[in-house]
């Protein structure tokens, strides 16, 4: 059994725009031109990404030429507190992972960012490379991009 990939950062925002920002805007922060599966399959950046915070809905990553990759599906969504997914990105469904985020206010304007991610024996001989590499990707997008966006948001708060 292979450890759960565990990050934690503190966002200078509330927890409902930093769950709003993980879930609905998803699309807005995510390096698509370096983390997508057309980046890695074609060399060309995905167009959007598309997702539906909902329980059972799922996070769509749309092609330069409209196809459409499902990256995974929300199983719950505690607005503001949680949420979870079963993710798959690239990957065949039963080899998904699970990834929930959890989202602490510790003071107003200030909230910790709790990001689990385990559930790598469903690749086998290739967990420990999948998870290396997952490790270091989370590092780049959540720990950066999210964590920029927040930032953002707060700028954008002020205005």
């Amino acid at each position: 059994m292979y450890k759960p990939i565990v990050k934690v950062i503190e966002v200078p925002t509330d927890a409902l725009t930093a769950y709003r920002l993980f879930t609905m805007e998803m699309g807005s922060w995510w390096p698509l031109d370096t983390r997508s599966i057309s980046i890695h399959s074609t060399g060309i950046p995905a167009k959007a990404l598309e997702t539906d915070p909902v329980a059972g809905g799922a996070i769509i990553e749309i092609a330069s030429d409209d196809t459409r990759h499902v990256w995974g599906n929300f199983t719950d969504c505690d607005e503001p507190n949680s949420v979870a997914l079963d993710f798959h990105m690239g990957q065949p469904m039963d080899q998904a992972t699970h990834l929930v985020v959890s989202f602490f206010e510790t003071r107003p304007q200030q909230t910790m960012v709790k990001l689990v991610h385990g559930g790598w024996d469903c690749y086998g001989p290739i967990a420990p490379m999948m998870r290396d590499g997952y490790d270091k990707g989370w590092d780049e997008i959540f720990s950066f991009h999210f964590a920029r966006a927040c930032e953002k948001a707060r700028f954008l708060r002020r205005a």
